[in-house]
């Protein structure tokens, strides 16, 4: 549940821009060597993806 609370927050926060700030945090956890950062903001990203195509929380 906190991943899509998180997709929800960034949603609202950066609107349009959501996906650019999702791609940035990834690629800095990436550079940082942060796996475990990386797939959380992934997993972020999926219910993100699937919220903007009609999807519900689950």
């Amino acid at each position: 549940m906190e991943r899509w609370a998180a997709a929800l927050a960034v949603d609202r926060k950066y609107g349009a821009g959501a996906d650019e700030f999702i791609a940035g945090r990834v690629k800095d956890l990436a550079i940082k060597g942060d796996e475990a950062g990386v797939m959380r903001w992934l997993a972020i990203a999926d219910c993100l993806d699937a919220l903007a195509a009609g999807g519900t929380i689950q």
